[in-house]
């Protein structure tokens, strides 16, 4: 319970709102909106496994997460069920809900009075609550709902369905729900309602336990996908670029048309320069792409040291994103690559649906190789086969998935419990260390959900994500690895076993010789494992289990690098600085400023907002296995 308190308690704290820029700021807009929606009715004051009343229970689980909400959080609370009797008549109690605290920002004490009121009496009107609860967040911005309720619906309509047209009637919505001490009945209706409302169910069977699902669905709920960084602004004119500091990481808008310029200063010579890209894609489009390039400073007008292209197809994905890395490294040691004193970023997209999206750039500076160091260096080792992974027995069941790689929770060798929705994208992350190679296996007995509502191009994929965003993973295609699910998942059928995954290149210095694509496996460094639920429509969840292993003697290989003046590279660092801003990934209208859908409302603060969150954030979310994975 401490731990998923403390996870809760670090995620909480990335929900601050501020402004990307002060022309991008309306406070009107509601950013990461939460409304708790609780119920009241006369079986609460029923007992939990724990010999309390189920009402106080709830009331202990709810400040426990009230009280750790950073007063910058929009949240309110909504009951159901308080004041109007079984006797009053369906008419009456079926539409008693009541917002007891307006969704707003340092409300603390607010909320906490109208838990103390917080009294179990009449029916349960989940529909009814639910349905208010859609108005309370507004009809702009992310907005989660976090249901507790003990029983069933006891009005028209299924709340399931209230659930499932909250969805498809546009609005940005996840509800999560908490079901206490209910029945086999109980259970099925409000697991439904999470899945209907692309959410998570929670059972919960006493306090512990309840303080447990509410923190972590709260965790979850809150959390969007976030490009973090420090604003910057480049420019269409090299000669006007601005300067970036390696390590760091920077957000920027794509223009409506033309290119932006970077210019990255060298702190040591021949030293290797890398630049990585992040930005959001429209769902469902196809060659959606924006070039990365990199140029000496002495000749931006001629062959580029590198380039390469982020793009990919999005079908299905409600959020996503696309990534590419690159490096100035050249074989040859004087090339102005490697030599000059500064080098230039270039990126440009070629799609003009690009126009006006965030992206976020890291930067980060190696340092050179010590004299003489390049003749010991081991060769670049060949792909390992895949190997299969046997999933552990007991699983770990308290990680909260990451929405991106800011807030993706470090992972250590073992299985883990999770589910996912249709159309969300969770993220993890791994140490990695030279000599070492990680591998990634979900694993999931279909429901019948997610196959009813799978159609062409739907799908699960598994990848790894390099720390300065380069593809790290080996081509395996599902057809190769024996046990991996090779058909459709839209030809499948509910119950079967559903297994893939993905592997990444061992890791090892001269990788970066070999080929533009191996230059990410050349560090150790943070891998990013991304679980993606690709399905163009549909809400279903999918319960699975993620194992993950490493493999080879860590340090292995290693090269000795001149440290006297940047720090070798370390296999826990996200290699770049700590993000400081956040923003929104909608598109703006074609002028750049903020369109009619709540395109760059406020969003929050990254994990590494300021040092100690970053360090809360690194103490907190690294979870430690309780089975290790067996190979």
């Amino acid at each position: 319970m401490r731990h998923l308190l403390a996870i809760a308690l670090v995620a909480m704290t990335t929900l601050v709102a501020v402004p990307a820029t002060a022309a991008e700021t309306d406070e009107d807009k509601p950013v990461g909106r939460l409304m708790l929606v609780l119920d009241s009715s006369g079986s609460m004051s029923e007992l939990t496994g724990d010999g309390r009343t189920r009402i106080d229970a709830a009331k202990d689980a709810l400040r426990a997460v009230v009280n750790q909400l950073p007063d910058e959080q929009p949240v309110g609370m909504r009951v159901f069920g308080a004041t109007q009797p079984t006797r009053a008549g369906a008419e009456l109690y079926c539409s008693d809900s009541q917002n007891v605290a307006p969704v707003a920002t340092d409300n603390r004490d607010a909320l906490n009075a109208a838990i103390d009121a917080y009294e179990p009496y009449g029916e349960t009107p989940i529909a009814f609550a639910l349905q208010e609860a859609g108005k309370d967040l507004g009809e702009k911005g992310q907005r989660s709902i976090v249901l507790v309720s003990d029983g069933l619906a006891t009005c028209e309509p299924d709340p399931c369905v209230v659930a499932e047209q909250l969805r498809a009637g546009g609005v940005d919505v996840r509800i999560d729900v908490v079901g206490l001490n209910v029945d086999a009945a109980a259970r099925a209706s409000l697991e439904c309602v999470a899945s209907a409302g692309g959410g998570t169910y929670y059972d919960a069977t006493d306090t512990a336990s309840l303080i447990d699902g509410l923190t972590v669905a709260q965790t979850r709920s809150a959390r969007p996908f976030d490009l973090t960084g420090e604003p910057i602004k480049g420019t269409p004119d090299v000669d006007d670029a601005p300067t970036m500091k390696a390590p760091g990481q920077y957000l920027d808008t794509m223009p409506i048309d033309g290119e932006l310029y970077y210019r990255i200063p060298r702190t040591q010579t021949g030293s290797t320069i890398h630049a990585g890209l992040t930005f959001p894609s429209e769902s469902g489009t196809v060659g959606d792409g924006v070039n990365l390039s990199l140029y000496p400073a002495s000749d931006v007008e001629g062959v580029s040291c590198v380039s390469t292209v982020a793009f990919g197809n999005a079908v299905g994905q409600s959020k996503p994103f696309f990534f590419g890395g690159i490096s100035t490294w050249q074989e040859d040691s004087t090339d102005p690559c490697n030599t000059d004193d500064e080098v230039v970023l270039k990126v440009d997209s070629f799609t003009a649906v690009n126009a006006g999206k965030p992206i976020e750039i890291a930067v980060y500076e190696e340092p050179p190789l010590d004299d003489g160091a390049d003749s010991s260096l081991q060769p670049a080792p060949d792909e390992e086969p895949w190997s299969e992974l046997e999933p552990s027995t007991d699983p770990a069941d308290d990680v909260v998935p990451g929405s991106s790689l800011a807030s993706a929770p470090v992972l250590e060798d073992g299985s883990y419990t999770l589910d996912i929705s249709q159309g969300e994208t969770q993220v993890f992350a791994v140490p990695l260390d030279f000599g070492q190679y990680l591998q990634a296996q979900f694993d999931a007995t279909l429901t019948a959900e997610a196959v009813d509502s799978a159609v062409g191009g739907s799908g699960i994929r598994v990848e790894v994500i390099g720390p300065l965003r380069t593809d790290d993973a080996v081509s395996l295609s599902e057809y190769d690895v024996p046990g991996w699910t090779a058909g459709a998942l839209a030809n499948m059928r509910a119950g079967d076993s559903f297994r893939t995954g993905a592997q990444s290149h061992e890791i090892s210095y001269l990788n970066r010789a070999k080929s533009l694509n191996d230059r990410g496996p050349a560090m150790p460094g943070l891998r990013y494992v991304r679980v993606s639920f690709e399905a163009p429509e549909g809400s279903a969840n999918q319960p699975y289990t993620l194992t993950v292993a490493t493999s080879g003697e860590a340090g292995d290989g290693a090269p000795e690098y001149d440290t006297s003046k940047l720090p070798a590279p370390e296999a826990d660092s996200s290699l770049v600085s700590s993000p400081v801003q956040n923003v929104d990934t909608e598109a703006t209208s074609a002028d750049g400023d903020a369109g009619d859908d709540g395109g760059f409302p406020l969003l929050p603060v990254g994990l590494g907002a300021a040092g100690a969150l970053a360090l809360l954030a690194a103490g907190a979310l690294l979870v430690r296995s309780r089975v290790s994975a067996r190979r």
